[in-house]
Order: C-alpha cells, then sequence, then structure tokens
C-alpha cells in the first residue's frame, strides 16, 4: 500500500469514528517516512491526548514553519501543553484502545465536518468528500480534561531492557533486582555527602589485555535529524578501533551531535549516556530537544553519542531474523512446544550474519564504550566532561569515573545501576521491593485501600491462578494484525511492575490489579499494541552481547534456576531469551560470549562530584541501588523521588528534577536545594467512579439533536465525548445519526461475518425508553470484554444512536449518571 493509498485508509478511519485504527496507519506512515508533512499532521488530528497531539504538530511545523493548520492547532493546545514529548517521539505510537473497531469501509454514519484538512492533499479531501455526506459544522470547544492523558505504553512491558531516557522513545524495559531483601519501605534516609577522615582509596583500574596504539579520528558530517530552531549544532563520526586490543584498522564509525551552548564563556561540557543497552540518543537529542538538551544550553555545551552498535553509528548491530521470529510469536504463529528451538535459531543466524560480516562481538562492551567517551571528548578538544547518564547509562558513567576519572568533572546518575550489581540474580528482589512499596502506600491511603482492601494478597492470588489456568487475550487492529498473548501469572505480574516503573501508570496500578481480577484487560490491551514495535530502535546485537558477557556469565545456572521459582517470575522476565536458565546460558555460550575479565564489573570508589537520583517506585533500579553506591562516591548527594518510578529527570512534569540537577552542576560542590522535594504531590491512585460525586452535565448541539453531554470530558469530535481520567481509560460516550433504521441498525451491528462491527457479539435489547416523542431501545453488550450500551431510535428517516464504551467496575454509575441522562435529554 502508497503512501497515499494509506493516507486515504486513515482518514476513512477518522471519518469513521475508528480514531485508534486512523492513529495505527498514520504511525504506519510516519514510522517509515518521518518527513511525512501530511502524516505527522493527521496523526496530530487523530491522536486525543495533548502531549500527543503537541508533539505530532510540532513535527509538522518543524518540516513546514509556514504551516498555518499546524500552527492553528497548537495555539489551540496552549493552555494544555505538557512539558514531556509522548512515548513514542521517535517511533509510533502505541495507541490505546478508545473505539470500537469496524471490519468494513462502508460506515452508515454520518459525521459532522469538523476534521481539518490534511495538508496539502486535495485528492484525499475530495476521496473523503465523495464518500461521507457534508453537514454543518460542530462549534463545540474541545474540553479540557482534569488530568492529562499520557500514553506510555512501551513501559508496561517488563521486557529486560534498561532504557535510559525511554519515556521519550518508549524504551522503560529491562529486567529488575535489588541489592537486599529489605524492603523499600525501610529504607534508610538518603545518604548525604559526608567528609571522611580517612578518604577511601580509589579503584584499580581493572587488568585488561594491552591497549594497540591508535589515534581517534573525528569525521564531521551534516546532522542526520532536523536541527532545532535557533540551536547551533554540530555532528560527526568518531572513528576508533572496533578492537583497542586487536587490530587497530579493524574501525567503527560513532555517530556524535554537540549542541552549542548560548553562553560566550561556557563552562564544562555535559554528556548524555543513554540507556539500554541498545538504545540510540542522537536522534533523540533532537526529538527530545526542548527538555533533554535545551536546559543545558545557557551554560555549558551539550554532547550526545550513539554508543557503538546502536542507533546511527556503524554498524548497527540489527537482528533482522530475531525481530522476524517475535513478531510472528506475538501473532501466535509459533507453537509453544517449538518456541524455544525456534528463538535459539534465530539466535544463531543473527549471530553468524553479523559475524560474517567481520563484526567483533565481544567488543562491544560497556568497557570499550566508556574509551569511547574518553576519545570523542579529546578529539573535540574538552578537557573535562559532565557525566549525564540515565538507566543504564549510569553504568556507563561509573566505569568512565572509574577508568577514565582525569576527564570527569562530575556526574548526574538517574536510576542507578552499580556496576558490580547483577540484573538477573537481583531480579526477584528489586522488583517485589517495588511492589511492596505499591501495596503499603495503597494500605495507608484511606481511598485506595477502601476501594481495593487487602490489595497484596488479591494481586499475588491472581498470580498462583493465572500460572496454574492462563487466559489468551487477542488484540486486533491495522497495521498490526492480531495480537494474542497467553496471560500467565509472570504476565500479569510483568504488567504491574511496568506500571509502577513509568509515573504516567503508576496511578492506574491498582486499579489494573483490581480490573484484572474482574476479568476487563484493559491494561494489557493496551499493551498488546506496543508488542509489534518492541525491538524498534534497539540494537538486539548490542543487548544479547551485553547482558550475557555483563550479567548472565557472572552468574551460574542453579542462581538462575532459583530466582525462575520465585512467585511470578518463571521465564517471562528473560525476553528476549527464552527458555529457563540452562537454555539462557546456552544462549550466551552459543553467542561467543565469555565472562568479564578480571576487574571488569569491580565498583567505583570515587570523590568526584556526583548527583544520585531516583524514584521510589522504580523497580528496576530500586532506591537501595542508589544508596549503594552512594556509600562509594564520598561527595555524592541522593536525592530520592517519593511519587516517582524510573528516570525521575524525565519522568518528574514539576521539573524540580531537572532543576536540581541544572543546580548541581552550576556548583558540583555544594548541595542542591532540597526544598521542591517538599512539594512534591502526593501520588493519587485511581478508584472506580461511583456515582458520587454527580458529574455536571452541559447542553450542547450534535447532528442537530440537542443532549446533556459531560461538561468536563473530552470532545474529540464526531459527537464522542472522551473522560481521559487515565492513559488507560477507554470510557466514552457519543451520539452518531445513522442513514439506516434503527431495526437496521441493530442488524447491522449482528452480522457475525463482520465481527459485530467491534463487539464481542451481537447487541442485546435490555429495555424500551420513550421520551420527547422519540423510542429508543436500549442494548448491551461488550467490546474486549468490557461494557458497551447502546441505545437506538428512528428519527425523521433515518435513526440516532448514542454508544458508551465503560469498564466493569464503572458501568453501572455510568450508566445511571451519563448514559441514561443523555438518552433522556435527546430532543
Amino acid at each position: 500500500m502508497s503512501e497515499e493509498e494509506k493516507l486515504k485508509a486513515g482518514m476513512v478511519a477518522i471519518r469513521s469514528g475508528e480514531r485508534g485504527r486512523a492513529a495505527s496507519i498514520f504511525a504506519e506512515i510516519v514510522k517509515s517516512n518521518p518527513l511525512s508533512e501530511q502524516g505527522w499532521y493527521l496523526l496530530g488530528i487523530s491522536c486525543t491526548a495533548p502531549d500527543q497531539r503537541e508533539y505530532c504538530f510540532r513535527r509538522v511545523i518543524t518540516l513546514n514553519p509556514n504551516n498555518q493548520e499546524a500552527t492553528n492547532q497548537l495555539v489551540s493546545l496552549s493552555k494544555l501543553i505538557i512539558a514531556q514529548p509522548p512515548a513514542w517521539a521517535s517511533q509510533p505510537p502505541a495507541i490505546q484502545n478508545t473505539s470500537t473497531p469496524a471490519t468494513t469501509t462502508i460506515s452508515p454514519f454520518v459525521y459532522e465536518e469538523n476534521i481539518p484538512s490534511p495538508v496539502g492533499n486535495k485528492e484525499s479531501v475530495k476521496f473523503l468528500e465523495d464518500t461521507y455526506p457534508k453537514v454543518e459544522q460542530q462549534k463545540k470547544a474541545v474540553v479540557q480534561p482534569k488530568k492529562s492523558n499520557k500514553v506510555l505504553i512501551f513501559s508496561l512491558l517488563s521486557i529486560p531492557i534498561l532504557i535510559g531516557f525511554g519515556f521519550a522513545i518508549a524504551y522503560l524495559l529491562y529486567p529488575k533486582q535489588s541489592f537486599t531483601n529489605l524492603p523499600a519501605t525501610q529504607i534508610p534516609l538518603p545518604l548525604l555527602p559526608a567528609s571522611s577522615p580517612t578518604p577511601l582509596p580509589p579503584t584499580a583500574i581493572p587488568t585488561a589485555m594491552p591497549t594497540v596504539e591508535y589515534t581517534a579520528i573525528y569525521e564531521k558530517a551534516p546532522c542526520p535529524f532536523d536541527t532545532p530552531v535557533f540551536s547551533d549544532t554540530d555532528c560527526g563520526y568518531l572513528i576508533v578501533p572496533e578492537d583497542r586490543t586487536g587490530d587497530p584498522t579493524h574501525t567503527i564509525r560513532l555517530a556524535v551531535a554537540v549542541y552549542h551552548s548560548t553562553s560566550e564563556n561556557p563552562e564544562h561540557p555535559v554528556m548524555f549516556l543513554q540507556g539500554g543497552p541498545g538504545a540510540g540518543a542522537v536522534q533523540l537529542s533532537a526529538d527530545a530537544y526542548d527538555f533533554l538538551v535545551a536546559p543545558f544550553l545557557s551554560e555549558r555545551d551539550f554532547i550526545v553519542f550513539d554508543q557503538r552498535g546502536t542507533g546511527l553509528s556503524e554498524p548497527f548491530l540489527h537482528c533482522d531474523e530475531l525481530k522476524k521470529i517475535y513478531s510472528q510469536d506475538i501473532h501466535g504463529l509459533i507453537p509453544s512446544t517449538t518456541r524455544e528451538l525456534v528463538y535459539s535459531n534465530a539466535f544463531l543466524s543473527c549471530n553468524g550474519l553479523m559475524k560474517a560480516q567481520g563484526v567483533k562481538l565481544n567488543a562491544y562492551t560497556t568497557v570499550e564504550s566508556a574509551a569511547d567517551v574518553r576519545d570523542i571528548l579529546k578529539v573535540l578538544g574538552y578537557e573535562k566532561v559532565n557525566l549525564y547518564g540515565a538507566s543504564y547509562g549510569t553504568r556507563l558513567a561509573q566505569v568512565v569515573m572509574r577508568d577514565h576519572a582525569q576527564i570527569v568533572q562530575s556526574a548526574i546518575l538517574d536510576s542507578v545501576v552499580p556496576i558490580e550489581t547483577n540484573l538477573f540474580n537481583k531480579y526477584a528482589d528489586s522488583s517485589e521491593s517495588a511492589l511492596k512499596t505499591l501495596f503499603d502506600t495503597c494500605a495507608a491511603d484511606l481511598e485506595c485501600n477502601t476501594a481495593y482492601p487487602d490489595l497484596e494478597t488479591v494481586f499475588w492470588d491472581l498470580v498462583t491462578k493465572l500460572d496454574a489456568r492462563p487466559v489468551t487475550v487477542t488484540t486486533s487492529t491495522y497495521p498490526i494484525g492480531t495480537v494474542t498473548e497467553s496471560v500467565t501469572g509472570s504476565t500479569f505480574r510483568s504488567i504491574i511492575l511496568g506500571s509502577i516503573k513509568s509515573s504516567y501508570f503508576l496511578s492506574t496500578a491498582p486499579q489494573t490489579i483490581h480490573r484484572f481480577e474482574l476479568g476487563d484487560y484493559s491494561t494489557l490491551i493496551a499493551a498488546q499494541y506496543g508488542l509489534p514495535f518492541a525491538f524498534e530502535d534497539i540494537s538486539p546485537g548490542l543487548y544479547i552481547s551485553m547482558m550475557c558477557h555483563e550479567h548472565i556469565l557472572t552468574t551460574t545456572p542453579e542462581e538462575l534456576q532459583n530466582i525462575s521459582t520465585r512467585r511470578g517470575v518463571k521465564d517471562y522476565g528473560w525476553l528476549p531469551f527464552q527458555g529457563n536458565a540452562d537454555n539462557i546460558f546456552e544462549t550466551c555460550k552459543s553467542w561467543g560470549s565469555v565472562s568479564p575479565y578480571l576487574g571488569e564489573n569491580d565498583p567505583v570508589i570515587s570523590d568526584i562530584p556526583s548527583l544520585i537520583i531516583t524514584g521510589k517506585y522504580d523497580p528496576v533500579t530500586p532506591p537501595v541501588y542508589g544508596q549503594q553506591i552512594a556509600e562509594r562516591l564520598s561527595n555524592s548527594y541522593y536525592f530520592e523521588f517519593s511519587n516517582l518510578g524510573h528516570t525521575p529527570t524525565a519522568a518528574d512534569g514539576t521539573g524540580c528534577a531537572m532543576d536540581i540537577a541544572i543546580a548541581f552542576l552550576a556548583d558540583p560542590t555544594v548541595e542542591p536545594d532540597r526544598s521542591c522535594l517538599d512539594n512534591l504531590e502526593k501520588e493519587e491512585f485511581l478508584v472506580p467512579y461511583t456515582g458520587n460525586p454527580p458529574l455536571s452535565l452541559d447542553k450542547t448541539t450534535i447532528m442537530g439533536v440537542s443532549v446533556d453531554a459531560p461538561e468536563d470530558w473530552y470532545n474529540i469530535g464526531d459527537g464522542f465525548f472522551f473522560r481521559g481520567s487515565s492513559s488507560l481509560d477507554i470510557t466514552q460516550i457519543g451520539v452518531l445519526r445513522a442513514i439506516l433504521s434503527a431495526e437496521e441498525l441493530k442488524d447491522w451491528f449482528s452480522l457475525s461475518i463482520y465481527g459485530y462491527r467491534g463487539l464481542d457479539t451481537a447487541p442485546v435489547k435490555a429495555s424500551q425508553l420513550e421520551v420527547n416523542n422519540l423510542t429508543w431501545t436500549l442494548y448491551t453488550s461488550t467490546s474486549n470484554g468490557r461494557p458497551v450500551d447502546i441505545a437506538m431510535a428512528d428519527y425523521k428517516g433515518n435513526s440516532l444512536v448514542i454508544l458508551m464504551f465503560s469498564h466493569i467496575d464503572e458501568r453501572e454509575a455510568l450508566y445511571q449518571t451519563i448514559f441514561l441522562p443523555m438518552v433522556e435529554s435527546a430532543k
């Protein structure tokens, strides 16, 4: 399908009310063509969350500063601007299921002309005009929700990838661990730097193979991204030996970008170290420029590079065979009896292909990346640098501090991974500690505990139940196809861990547990939309090499097997590795990985000024990790955010974390002001709506029909109002007019050959209601197991339809306070 055909299909989906499907189509367009001005614009139109819309329209302005339509959209969003870009900033968004999918391109519904025209696509406009009749444009302004709808679907996946700034590109994935079994609620007070009469000796440089003589080269090149407006940016490639102990003529090229300071006398630069391992950083720096790069430029240059094997660096250690097998797996095409063998063959295929291309996989280590940092600084002419590492990037920062201390001015360590900590061995401890924090916090909160009593017991009972009798959940939408997942206790546990890892999902975690118990799998369904993109913008080859070398081969199969017997762990936590502990070890051996050399995983002991930032709920890099490393960094400051999970400098919408980081860089010898920590909002967990307080209704006219609609819900167009209480909320209600009679429309919904038009079953008549000279027939059904209420009435030769989508635990309250009042008010 050509881009033009996809644009048409997406626009038809918008007109049919299928915004989720439309967004998926436009996401596919911008994924394959990031320069598609029309694609970005229409993606913004089809999304509902203001942060998503803003990001898309800003991409349009980047491509065409004179685009007035996008400018107007940004102006209308000015009161809803969110500091962070959406999770999918450099890859297509994972779209939540906010409308029923249709299975045909012909719809009986008539829509109002309130969708802005696509940019410069007159043919597509004509296509729509020829397909649907025009009616008078709806004048009602969009209502602001009380809480922004942040869709960060990938952070719900607990695939073991430790991405640092993944919040910006949907990478909050990685195995978790804990230094001790101490629950997070019993963690000691934050450690402050203190003078020591007997300073700890610096860490000895590890013993390694002799390094060959070579000269690092910097080759300038055009920036591979659209440079932000008014920025002074240079780009190029660092050329160094792939293996500094081997052939110096066998080189690799590392993509580098330098954003220059606006100061005439800039201070030492800051270098951002991306997480992963395996995520790119150069493109991210452009996509997330406003909040990742710009805050530093008033005082210093900002340096970013794609670590060896990742992003735009050459070679990029891709693994097409693994991605292909993974895609087949999530689409239910690989039998469980052969899964381990199929994945094993994919690993061997990827490994063999990279080796045939001359790649020396054992050269892709954190120690080598640390030497890359040193060489980048040298070729760019800087003497010292302030390191800024996030998640896995903190491990790289520590190795630089240990092996190349002479170049480090200071270090910001956000969500710390201690060098000496084995992520696989500590996975169960760290994740259980985070879960315990969640359960204890909910139990201490009156509203949460009332809504979800004994949450901890409910959770572990569900884990046991799902392990014994897994349920199958299937999601189908264009362009990802049908995704089928067998939901075990491990799957469920992983979903909850992903929720508390991300500050955008944290408030939904108790509710997700409760709804799972009721059979409402909304969170899992939302996560399934992101599954096809799990390996996008990640270097599988680099990830596998580092995890095998630095973690798996530092433990034993027996130790891993013991961990896999812990509640809810089993094998799911080790993706993309498959099978039991023996299988994982065999995979690493067949990959050609070797154990770390002597001293490679030794901890850093240093007096380099360091800022340690952590989130209380983080199951990936829990607070105890930050405290662990603070004990070895004599000039460190420890800051724990009581309402956040992973990477607070990215996730903190108040700006407190970034302000602390900026203040630290201004004078690393002085502890930054802590007062903003006292002003952090307490996490408010979502609880089901019970009907109190009553919702405010506002009279509005849709398609010539006057109805009472929810006043503080989103008016998302086409007669629909979306609540958006969280990024996982599917609650919405809408008014439609159809060219069929009410009875014909009921039959239209009842055709199983068309999948009941997105319903699980044909609508079932519940009652009849006569009001305002209209005879309404009320029906019930479900979509993905969640309640759908439908009211149909004949009206002026065609029919009126009122649809409400809700969650199981709120359906009755919303039926009485929203659905029936809207039906009774229609005239």
